[in-house]
């Protein structure tokens, strides 16, 4: 989509350039937000051992993205484009009018000796399920730079021989962000501005990989006013619970008091954080690239009532049916003439241009994205350049201007050849989280700002964040108590508070298995471990029978055993202590059938020679589980589930 007087071609320009970019923040005086080595605490110089955090508490150990053995496996993916096409008809926004027009590439029209073009309006299922339904309407022909209806919020177009309707000369399709209610101003008094909050998420990249995989968009975040949260640690294991906790405050058990999470209609009655932020005026949107996994879908019902009031899914599903697909990086890489990703980037650069650019209107957006880093832990390197070019785009729209932006992950690579590496613990548990603040908020709330920056590297977790983007809202909540505390995580704070110097992981609730700050040592594969091993296989079948599993899911035995490791407990005097009766171990071990490879920590009691308290939907699956499991849907259970192979045929 473009924007009169900005040509389309600009955005490839700027993929192109490596100039720097860096914002003037001459009227503001702050700090300056860029990371170097010294912010990497040394806790033994004489070893030269670095940490991201160091306290009594927690120490998580510094991982570097260009180790030896990192970059011994890493192997860059190049970016492939969905054509070579120049585009025959462009959707450009009319800022006068404030409608979309159509317009048909002249150049391209002149080869072609006679052309019909038309568009047809993408609706969202009416009948049960709407978020898996999509309607494509009858098509209406249009001529140069005709306007588009206000009431229409995504088409397909195509041009067509007039003579010939089957000789299709291209299609494509846009996602068109309409003006439906009258926008408010914001007041001009600093200290009742409200900002505006984006939200950009990339799945399955940890802090170390980020570095490594997307260097040109690590420089533009490193730029002034930007803040890197390096003691950020998940607190669950995969895509759903760590992002509930952002989005909504709970892990999924919790939520069972509103409903039952897998029931249809459930979603909508969770307390999601763009509804506080509509119920304080925000104009507000969502989009992922993905329908058939989706956050919202995968093993759930979807949304009964569309969930913002601008919303991306209705596009997605309909023209993943309509157009061509291409599969890549496990993914529908590109849909049509597109990068799945580009249809989240392109709207999102229209929801904040027209609101925030245009109309200073608060604005919340949470656009995510999956297709590039999910699968494949190398496949962001192909994605660097074009993310980089969106981020000069919003630059340029003046959105790092008025608008709060965060950069975040849900966590790191879960299995592949990063899960080999010495620092896999870390790397599935550190995912990247980068915080930026306009200038007018840094110059009007400069405590939050230097709190931020202090707790750059201090522990924080997903119910941090959460607070933060409550706060957000609150910014007359000057101490930690004029913000309510989460039910489920009183210790929780905002990150624009200060946090504790010496927090630990059940302060930020954050479980053993999924805490980096803890320390290991190793530990031989003994009689012992090989029983404790068996004990967790033994818990993991019975999980599986407990829930019904065990008819479509073969039955688990331990193969081998891969890494043992032992915890170091640490007495008032900071002498080590490995052993008492309970003792907390690290364990990654493969199984059969097949080969399954996992890692779980357990609390061992040798006294009574059993595990303490295990949560089995907790323990790590390290190598992938996609063609295993096709047999069930529950995003748990698939980890453990290898298909019998009657089953398989029900792919």
């Amino acid at each position: 989509v473009s924007v009169q007087n900005e040509p389309r071609s600009e955005l490839n320009r700027l993929a192109e350039s490596e100039a720097d970019t860096t914002p003037t923040d001459n009227d503001v005086t702050t700090l300056d937000f860029q990371l170097g080595e010294d912010d990497f605490l040394e806790a033994n110089p004489a070893k030269s051992v670095r940490y991201f955090v160091y306290n009594k508490k927690c120490k998580i150990p510094y991982a570097d993205p260009f180790s030896h053995e990192a970059l011994a496996v890493y192997t860059p993916a190049k970016l492939k484009l969905c054509t070579n096409e120049s585009d025959l008809i462009e959707l450009n926004y009319d800022r006068n009018t404030q409608h979309y027009k159509l317009h048909i590439n002249e150049n391209f029209v002149r080869k072609v000796k006679s052309l019909k073009c038309n568009y047809r309006e993408i609706t969202r299922g009416t009948k049960e399920r709407g978020d898996f339904h999509s309607i494509i309407q009858s098509p209406v022909y249009f001529k140069q730079n005709q306007s588009l209806p206000r009431h229409i919020s995504a088409i397909i177009v195509s041009c067509h021989d007039a003579f010939n309707a089957s000789n299709m000369v291209q299609q494509d399709a846009f996602q068109l962000v309409q003006l439906h209610k009258k926008s408010k101003r914001l007041a001009r008094n600093p200290l009742e501005r409200r900002p505006s909050v984006i939200l950009l998420g990339l799945d399955s990249i940890s802090r170390v990989n980020f570095q490594r995989t997307m260097p040109k968009t690590a420089k533009f975040v490193s730029q002034p006013g930007w803040v890197e949260m390096v003691g950020y640690n998940k607190v669950a294991d995969n895509t759903l619970p760590n992002l509930l906790a952002v989005l909504t405050g709970h892990r999924p058990h919790e939520l069972h008091e509103h409903c039952d999470i897998s029931s249809y209609g459930c979603l909508d009655e969770l307390p999601w954080i763009w509804k506080q932020y509509k119920r304080s005026g925000y104009m507000t949107a969502t989009g992922e690239d993905i329908t058939r996994t989706s956050l919202f879908t995968l093993g759930l019902s979807g949304f009964i009532k569309v969930p913002t009031d601008y919303y991306l899914r209705p596009l997605l599903v309909a023209i993943e049916k309509a157009l061509r697909t291409y599969r890549r990086f496990g993914y529908d890489y590109c849909i049509g003439r597109r990068l799945s990703f580009a249809y989240v980037y392109d709207f999102c650069a229209q929801f904040t241009s027209i609101f925030v650019q245009d109309l200073d209107q608060p604005v919340f957006g949470f656009f995510w994205s999956c297709t590039f880093t999910h699968d494949f832990y190398f496949a962001a390197s192909s994605l660097d350049e074009k993310f980089n070019a969106y981020m000069q785009k919003f630059e340029r729209q003046q959105l790092f201007e008025k608008a709060i932006v965060i950069l975040f992950s849900d966590h790191g690579s879960r299995y592949g050849d990063l899960m080999d590496l010495s620092d896999s613990y870390l790397e599935e548990r550190l995912p990247m989280l980068h915080i930026y603040l306009p200038p007018w908020f840094r110059k009007t709330y400069s405590t939050y700002t230097e709190s931020l920056y202090t707790n750059h590297n201090r522990l924080c977790s997903n119910y941090d964040l959460h607070n933060t983007l409550r706060h957000f809202l609150q910014l007359n909540a000057t101490t930690k108590a004029h913000l309510p505390p989460l039910k489920n995580c009183p210790s929780s704070q905002s990150l624009l508070h200060t946090l504790p110097e010496d927090r630990g992981c059940e302060d930020a609730c954050i479980e053993e298995h999924w805490c980096t700050c803890n320390e290991f040592i190793n530990h031989p594969h003994d009689g012992e471990i090989y029983y404790v091993g068996k004990l967790v296989v033994y818990h993991m079948n019975r999980w599986m029978l407990l829930h019904n599993y065990n008819r479509k899911c073969q039955r688990l035995a331990l193969m081998n055993m891969d890494k043992a490791e032992v915890k170091v407990l640490r007495e008032e005097n900071e002498k080590q202590t490995l052993y008492g009766s309970i003792v907390t171990y690290r364990l990654c071990f493969r199984t059969f059938p097949e080969v399954g490879q996992f890692r779980s920590t357990v609390r061992y009691n040798r006294d009574i020679h059993e595990i303490e308290n295990l949560n089995v939907p907790a323990i790590s699956r390290l190598n992938s589980y996609h063609n295993n499991s096709l047999c069930i849907n529950d995003r748990i259970a698939k980890k453990f589930c290898f298909c019998y192979p009657e089953w398989k045929k029900f792919d």
